[in-house]
């Protein structure tokens, strides 16, 4: 990413925003902060107005978001979390090179956090204004009860799918684990389980979560109804299908919801062009990899906010 100068930006801009001269750190094992799905997010958190707000990002990683909510946004503090303790780190020293002016306005939790299952990390929520994710929606592909659903549904896992990248834990998640929970079937297992415990420790906190929707909006709006938040879309446009997520989950809630009668309510929603003018279903995205691995795929990222029904 070239180095940008906030001054010199045209109001309205948003990008990940480092200061003069400086660029974020990202080392292999942390998603790309350039990544579109970044650019999305902070779109919609521009238009959420949350000056004088405090945060918690739960999944800091690099730490590109606090220092975009912190010097674009005005936010009040930002506190935060990740699965993955190096990121941590890493955010406390990319902050301090991107909003040095706003550095001292960053309390993350420290250590390995998975959602806000810690007891720092409850108490922070609980003092928390408004709660951001961009969370995994893709069991991993080597997850055993998901393995024994692709069996089930006579699908390949696609050649190399099932290698583990260094950045693993930022596109898939241990769908087993969250079986519990009913929207986990649709690859929402992860997100509806930060929902209950933002719903237990921070009951009057908005949320506000970025998206990919290859499921559809009209499932991941169910989402936040059933339980007990009022959904609105702040954001959303369409990006390039990243070339190393598996997609072949998507392609096994088609199978299984075939002959059912029930396969209008899961329409995957992918795209073959840009301009989302060419939909494919998640088999036909498929079909495309499996003939050409470089062919480009489409779907769109949304940002979500939901407020709590009984505020």
């Amino acid at each position: 990413m070239p180095d940008l100068n906030v001054d010199e930006m045209p109001s309205g801009t948003s990008v990940p925003v480092p200061a003069k001269g400086v660029s974020p750190e990202v080392p292999d094992f942390a998603f790309d902060p350039t990544d579109p799905w970044t650019e999305t997010f902070q779109k919609g958190l521009e238009r959420a107005g949350l000056s004088g707000k405090r945060i918690y990002e739960v999944g800091i990683g690099t730490g590109t978001n606090v220092a975009f909510l912190l010097r674009m946004c005005g936010a009040a503090h930002v506190s935060g979390s990740d699965l993955d303790p190096r990121l941590v780190v890493l955010a406390e020293r990319n902050v301090r090179s991107l909003a040095p002016e706003k550095a001292n306005l960053f309390h993350p939790v420290r250590g390995a956090v998975s959602l806000i299952d810690t007891e720092e990390a409850r108490a922070r929520i609980a003092e928390t204004d408004v709660i951001i994710a961009c969370l995994p929606q893709v069991g991993d592909p080597g997850d055993r009860r998901l393995t024994a659903f692709r069996k089930a549904q006579a699908v390949e896992l696609p050649e190399g799918a099932g290698e583990k990248a260094d950045d693993h834990i930022a596109h898939y998640y241990p769908w087993a684990a969250f079986d519990e929970y009913p929207f986990n079937s649709v690859g929402l297992g992860l997100n509806e389980a930060l929902l209950h415990r933002i719903r237990d420790h921070a009951p009057t906190a908005q949320v506000i979560m970025n998206f990919g929707c290859r499921i559809g909006t009209d499932i991941i709006f169910e989402l936040f109804e059933a339980n007990g938040f009022r959904p609105e879309k702040l954001h959303s446009q369409i990006v390039r299908q990243d070339a190393g997520t598996d997609i072949s989950f998507f392609v096994m809630l088609e199978k299984a919801l075939r002959g059912t009668g029930l396969e209008k309510d899961l329409v995957c929603a992918f795209f073959a062009d840009e301009g989302a003018l060419r939909p494919l279903s998640a088999s036909e995205a498929q079909d495309l990899l499996d003939r050409d691995p470089d062919t480009p795929l489409y779907h769109e990222v949304c940002v979500i906010r939901a407020v709590p029904v009984a505020a």
